[in-house]
């Protein structure tokens, strides 16, 4: 499959995985996977953000089912490291999130999306600053042990 054929594909896994739930302003979930999508750039990265929570929370979807629909092993990568274990602490998933680059990116728009529902419903957006805070910080760690390099 081509790059724009992954997306395409992306696009009918999540419609399928998240029909029926809603997102925490009461949108259909899907929507917040359209929004997080339109957020980055280059069909790898919204093929992620379509995917980010297939596995997690969408209806009979695993990271196995996706490796079967034949989405490359870069997509996948980003989405495992997307996918929270169960039980996980909040700290804990998003190093490992942040630690893959190209799910970084999707997990950057992830956080704002959610703190941005949150706010709508005037609820605590907390949690997600403090999400958005450790990846800039941590991306700043990477960044500079990389220029040491």
């Amino acid at each position: 499959m081509q790059t724009s054929e992954h997306l395409k594909h992306a696009i009918q896994v999540a419609a399928d995985a998240h029909e029926g739930q809603m997102d925490n302003a009461g949108k259909p979930y899907f929507e917040h996977c359209q929004r997080v999508a339109a957020a980055v750039a280059g069909d790898q990265a919204k093929t992620v953000a379509y995917l980010h929570d297939v596995a997690e929370k969408g209806r009979s979807w695993t990271l196995d089912r996706l490796k079967e629909e034949g989405f490359s092993q870069a997509v996948l990568s980003a989405v495992d490291a997307l996918t929270r274990r169960s039980d996980e602490p909040e700290d804990v998933f998003i190093r490992r999130a942040i630690s893959n680059p190209l799910a970084r990116l999707v997990k950057r728009a992830d956080l704002e999306d959610n703190r941005w529902q949150v706010e709508m419903t005037g609820g605590d957006p907390a949690k997600y600053e403090a999400g958005l805070e450790m990846l800039v910080r941590d991306s700043r760690v990477v960044q500079k042990k990389r220029d040491e390099w």
